[in-house]
């Protein structure tokens, strides 16, 4: 049954980005693409099955609101998503987003939801600079009208995705980061958090003389996501089987307030203070990302060491 699963995850996600990526939108129909993909296995798919997919992916919803404005602009595509899902965002501190043109900053932030603060965080600072890209991974690379926003994270054989990671940093744009790669899970103790982040922010704020604006973003999953995380992990599967359940997350999330709450501007020269190691930084930057989440006020010191996690 897991592995069946495990198929119907690639499937799924085949089917919206073989949709997506052509010049017209064709809407997507999960039967269909699924006969397409996997001809041998697809008639063997019980109709129940697919129907529950269907809802479970949101695809009618996903269908008439893509179709409707695949043409659009990327900011202007990314707002319209804002305003279907009725997200009301609240900055804190939003006066420290003034400096992220003029010192080329890198944002970071953790990853509570798994997609939808992308495009939280997308709008969020376009008011205060629309030179934005962000570093991506996953089904958002596949959505047409988000292409000009996105860079994706290279792989070690692929030298034009390496040359464009590099020459993103290297321009003025300011470049958002998500640095865990993956959403936030629920740990042992009950506690709330990212996994390791990984210190590639840290080391391209030191080569390109960034700086770096850490925000934390308010939000969880739901029970059931989290329940099937954890299962998944006892189980020993690699392949993140709760991934099917992101759009329905986002659905959930509808018509909730979400709070960003901003940092302090780290300078690239306070990164190079002392000797510690691009992970140590990284860990100490993850650290006072998740203080922010409880005081707004507090500083971020760069010789405080990283307790994980917060209680």
């Amino acid at each position: 049954m897991l592995i069946i699963t495990e198929k119907f995850i690639f499937w799924a996600y085949s089917a919206i980005v073989l949709s997506m990526e052509k010049s017209t939108f064709k809407r997507i129909n999960i039967n269909g693409l699924l006969k397409q993909t996997s001809p041998k296995i697809a008639p063997f798919i019980p109709k129940p099955v697919i129907r529950y997919l269907e809802r479970l992916l949101h695809i009618e919803e996903i269908n008439d609101f893509i179709e409707s404005n695949y043409n659009d602009q990327p900011l202007e595509f990314v707002n319209k998503c804002i305003k279907y899902l009725n997200f009301n965002v609240v900055v804190e501190n939003q006066e420290r987003l003034n400096y992220i043109a003029a010192k080329r900053a890198i944002i970071v932030s953790n990853h509570p939801l798994g997609g939808t603060e992308s495009l939280i965080m997308l709008d969020a600072l376009k008011a205060r600079n629309e030179n934005l890209l962000m570093i991506s991974q996953g089904i958002m690379e596949h959505i047409k009208p988000l292409w000009p926003l996105l860079i994706s994270i290279p792989t070690e054989k692929n030298r034009k995705e390496i040359e464009d990671f590099r020459e993103a940093f290297d321009t003025d744009k300011t470049i958002i980061m998500f640095p865990a790669g993956y959403c936030s899970r629920v740990l042992s103790n009950k506690v709330f958090f990212d996994y390791q982040w990984h210190p590639t922010f840290v080391k391209m704020a030191k080569r390109y003389n960034r700086c770096i604006i850490p925000i934390h973003i308010s939000g969880q999953n739901s029970k059931k996501f989290y329940r099937l995380s954890a299962l998944r992990r006892a189980l020993k599967i690699k392949t993140s089987l709760e991934t099917i359940y992101l759009p329905d997350e986002m659905f959930k999330q509808a018509n909730s307030t979400v709070t960003l709450t901003v940092g302090d501007v780290i300078e690239a020269e306070t990164l190079s203070e002392g000797s510690l190691s691009a992970f140590n930084i990284s860990d100490r930057i993850r650290n006072y990302v998740y203080k922010l989440g409880l005081d707004k006020e507090v500083k971020f010191n760069l010789s405080d060491k990283a307790v994980l996690p917060l209680k």
